[in-house]
């Protein structure tokens, strides 16, 4: 598998999306209806936009036929955490626990919300004391 590069813009988040929810390879037309179901990029923006997350390494293509059919060749999760990873060295000095600290404080949080995150504490804790 190849490593991706890093970054990806919106409207290459919109087509990975897709991607990643479609469960099967997808051709590019298949990904211009559901992405873009009032025709607000051209085909051959999307087709583009396709080919760059090949020379990316998010996804893979294969051609069947005359068509080109496109399948994630990274997880939803591999492409948060680097993005993520991305966002915390640019604004936060690398720093995960400032970038949380940002979030938490940067919205109300429902009380499940509230509850989720300490429990996550919780176990990350735990998992320091015992590493």
């Amino acid at each position: 598998m190849a490593v991706p590069k890093p970054g990806l813009s919106a409207a290459e988040w919109e087509i990975m999306q897709v991607v990643w929810n479609g469960g099967k390879p997808l051709a590019v037309r298949e990904v211009l209806d559901q992405a873009y179901p009032n025709a607000e990029k051209a085909y051959t923006t999307v087709q583009t936009l396709m080919n760059i997350l090949v020379d990316k390494g998010f996804l893979k293509r294969k051609k069947v036929g005359l068509v080109n059919f496109y399948s994630a060749a990274v997880s939803r999760e591999s492409a948060l955490r680097r993005s993520l990873s991305i966002l915390a060295s640019r604004m936060f000095q690398g720093s995960f626990g400032a970038m949380a600290s940002f979030l938490v404080s940067s919205a109300p949080l429902r009380p499940e919300e509230i509850q989720a995150l300490k429990k996550l504490l919780d176990e990350q804790s735990k998992g320091v004391k015992n590493g």
